[in-house]
């Protein structure tokens, strides 16, 4: 993995931090096109739209680790809650481009885990936005947190090289 100019496929490389989406490799990275409807009244995207971002490279996540198989399997009984999330906007992001969403975990303790998103604008060749998204384990039928599940600790440490802290 490597600075690229042209960070997509048929080019080979991706830019520090991201990954070939289609591929297994960490970190977990999505495309997304920006959508017309995304822009607001000042003509780049809403602040809200990272957000959206953000969470569907952490589905993509959840499914990677297991966490959404766990889901699955409990009936909802036992999911992801997030706890706090931040954006911080670096560059104005318009319409056409495309993006890549980045994922991975930095910190992982017993129940909550600390996930950090970045944003690259094709258009822009640059980072556009970077975040940090907390989330908690929990037994929705208790109504608290509960230890992240084993085989899911062991994923994360495994696909993003992180050292649980339980």
């Amino acid at each position: 993995m490597g600075n690229s100019t042209l960070p997509f496929p048929g080019a080979g490389t991706f830019p520090a931090g991201f990954a070939d989406p289609e591929g297994a490799a960490g970190p977990v990275t999505i495309r997304q096109d920006v959508a017309w409807g995304e822009l607001d009244a000042l003509g780049h995207v809403n602040h809200t739209v990272y957000l959206r971002w953000f969470e569907n490279a952490r589905f993509a996540w959840f499914e990677r680790v297991g966490i959404a198989a766990l889901m699955r399997e409990s009936g909802g009984a036992v999911g992801p809650i997030l706890a706090r999330v931040s954006c911080d906007y670096r560059i104005p992001v318009g319409f056409p481009d495309t993006i890549l969403t980045s994922v991975c975990c930095v910190e992982l303790g017993r129940s909550s885990l600390t996930l950090d998103n970045t944003v690259w604008s094709e258009q822009h060749q640059a980072v556009v936005a970077q975040g940090q998204v907390v989330v908690v384990m929990l037994d929705y039928a208790a109504k608290r947190s509960t230890p992240i599940d084993q085989a899911v600790r062991a994923a994360i440490c495994t696909l993003d090289d992180v050292h649980s802290r339980e």
